[in-house]
């Protein structure tokens, strides 16, 4: 597989650092009022979900959507980095690649090579919690999209010459994306310091160490734990047909024996209670950054959703509070922005700046204390609020404009809360948050044991 063309969250955060924030800032207009418990009712959303599973354990997942002659077809993986063993990481990652490598009846990159002869495309991204593969394709091919998903599930071919040609596939792309990217190894490298204690305690990317040391049966092992019709969850969205889907799907994986049941993930014990500082050289940068966090919560905690509005109020967007201090009133900084982002057992609201020459870091850490200590002591508007709900209910309208887009947002909701139509859910979720739930998390969240980061140009000593 092509490495210019992967995704995932690695890889988007390398991105970003270069051009000035960690994730992408979403600012949208307005969209719906923020009155409770209404955003999905007045935006008329509908996941008309159908469902059924192999007696393999395969969950299937289908929406039936005639507007377009075309559908998407995605396996989400319940595997990810923080599940590696000590010593063993890299290992989801890789696979991203193995899976592309050729199976009984697909040679290497024939799952590439099938999809686009068809004008279709696909591919895959593995981050902390998941690996992913997807494929589109026009509506009158998915025995296509179903043999080819179904081939390398049942007979991937992991073999030595397999296995080293993707060994040396993934330090191609380490030294690409991160070694060779400005920001991007100082921020992969503080995040998995701020996270130490649990499984993300390392990139998705690996350890090129681990690696080396890994041996052909060390990848079987992994492939036969995780690999399985009973650890995955297939979602197929767009113009198909719901009995066509079923017959089909049993046809190409019913015979794929059922896995050993997944094991649990490693508990995630990350130490909260002491402040981070790092400063660390980059001599790939041309100008310095600065990154402050706070450690916050997972995906499924019910804090989520005020913090992901208190990030929108604090970070999203040049009229968010602190960017518009930065950069409009102070003219401290080139850029500013940031969110709130969580994975399945950890979070941070998180931002960065690149400073102006004569700006110090003390400048940017006061500017943001203080509008810290005014959200905890004086709260926010009803318009502050407002805007960062329309905010994230025109994210889910993004979202679920398209086949692909739909199919992400059900497999996670599965995968992470047991509800194909927990998208749906979050909106409501987010319509109930208050005034005082945002000056509640925080105080809760916002406190004096922040996490700071910052990249100085040059070699260092």
């Amino acid at each position: 597989m092509s490495s210019a063309n992967k995704r995932g969250f690695v890889r988007k955060v390398a991105r970003m650092a270069a051009l000035g924030a960690i994730v992408g800032a979403l600012s949208s207009p307005s969209l719906a009022s923020a009155g409770p418990a209404k955003g999905a009712e007045e935006l008329s959303f509908d996941l008309p979900v159908q469902e059924f599973t192999l007696a393999n354990g395969l969950r299937v997942y289908v929406v039936e959507d005639h507007s377009t002659p075309a559908f998407n077809l995605t396996l989400h993986y319940d595997v990810g980095a923080r599940d590696e063993e000590k010593g063993r990481t890299g290992f989801a990652h890789l696979f991203e690649h193995m899976m592309f490598e050729g199976s009984t009846n697909v040679p290497p990159m024939g799952n590439l090579t099938y999809v686009q002869r068809v004008g279709g495309n696909n591919n895959a991204g593995t981050s902390w919690d998941s690996t992913v593969y997807y494929d589109n394709l026009p509506s009158q091919y998915l025995d296509l999209g179903l043999w080819l998903e179904s081939d390398r599930l049942r007979s991937l071919e992991i073999t030595d010459e397999n296995f080293e040609n993707q060994r040396s596939n993934v330090k191609e792309e380490k030294a690409m994306r991160m070694d060779n990217v400005p920001y991007a190894g100082a921020f992969m490298n503080f995040l998995s310091t701020a996270w130490a204690g649990s499984g993300y305690d390392h990139p998705p990317i690996g350890s090129l160490e681990d690696l080396d040391a890994a041996t052909t049966a060390d990848v079987q092992a992994f492939f036969d734990k995780y690999y399985t019709p009973n650890n995955v969850v297939m979602v197929i969205v767009g113009d198909v047909n719901v009995a066509d889907v079923k017959s089909k799907v049993e046809k190409y994986f019913g015979d794929i024996k059922r896995g050993p049941e997944r094991p649990p993930s490693p508990p995630t014990n990350i130490d909260r209670s002491k402040p981070l500082e790092v400063v660390t050289p980059d001599p790939l940068a041309q100008q310095a950054i600065y990154a402050i966090g706070w450690h916050t919560v997972g995906e499924k905690h019910p804090d989520r959703y005020a913090l992901d509005l208190l990030g929108n109020i604090l970070l999203v967007g040049d009229s968010a509070r602190i960017p518009k201090i930065l950069q409009d009133e102070k003219k401290l900084v080139a850029f500013a922005g940031g969110q709130h982002f969580s994975l399945a057992e950890a979070g941070l609201v998180f931002m960065q700046a690149m400073p102006l020459p004569t700006t110090k870091f003390d400048d940017i850490k006061a500017i943001v204390r203080e509008e810290a200590d005014k959200i905890q002591k004086k709260g926010i508007s009803k318009k502050e609020l407002e805007k960062a709900i329309n905010a994230q209910l025109m994210g889910t309208v993004t979202t679920l404009a398209t086949n692909q887009g739909r199919a992400n947002a059900i497999a996670s909701g599965v995968i992470n809360h047991g509800d194909p139509r927990f998208v749906l859910t979050e909106l409501q979720k987010y319509q109930e948050v208050t005034p005082k739930d945002i000056q509640r998390v925080a105080k809760e969240y916002l406190g004096p044991n922040w996490l700071t980061l910052e990249v100085q140009p040059g070699a260092g000593k």
